[in-house]
Formats: structure tokens, sequence, C-alpha cells
């Protein structure tokens, strides 16, 4: 979970989002003092649905599923990840991002029978 402003410079992330967030705000070059800088910067569509809501307050994405792949030592990674993101106030927006990689291999592997 974060707590961005209306800009995506974060002003609260918990030890799980630093996890999730720093090795792709790293792999793009970014600081990752702005989470909005490094979600669009994978997921454009992000950033334009955070742009174009226009209303006080509300959910913006709701449980949306993404797949990042970037690249470490020159192997490319597959993260899949559920995002919400809601606004609290003109100023306030809450990202949950879960990293449902995990769930998604024990998964497959239970319905290949391994």
């Amino acid at each position: 979970m974060a707590e961005i402003n209306a800009q995506g410079v974060i002003s609260q992330l918990n030890p799980r989002a630093v996890q999730l967030m720093m090795p792709l705000a790293a792999h793009l070059g970014l600081p990752g003092h702005n989470l909005l800088d490094v979600l669009t910067g994978y997921l454009p569509s992000v950033g334009q649905a955070v742009a174009d809501f226009g209303a006080d307050s509300g959910l913006i994405i709701d449980h949306e599923p993404y797949t990042i792949r970037f690249a470490v030592s020159q192997s490319w990674f597959d993260r899949h990840f559920c995002l919400t993101i809601e606004k609290l106030s003109p100023d306030t927006l809450l990202v949950f991002v879960d990293d449902v990689t995990d769930f998604l291999i024990k998964a497959d592997a239970m319905r290949h029978g391994l």
C-alpha cells in the first residue's frame, strides 16, 4: 500500500510496497520517490487513468491485473500484479499493488498436475 499525492509523490509506503517498487524503479533508472512515474513507465494506461479521472474521490482502478516484463542479467522476467488505485481527495490517492506471480505459478502447476 502506498499513499501518494496527485502528482505521484509518495507520502507513505509500507515495507512490502518498497520491496515491490524499488526494483521496478531501478530498472527504469528512476529514483523511486514518484510511484505514478514508476507505474506509468511500465503501464502507460495507469497514468492515463489517473489523469483522466475527474472526480474529487472514487475508485480509479479496481483490482486490475497487469503483467510487467523486465530484464535482469540478460534474462527476462514477468511479474504479475493486481492493482487498485483509489482517490481519497483531490490530492490524495491510495495505491494497492499485490504481486500475484507466485500464486499464478502455483495455480498453473496445479492445473498441469505438477
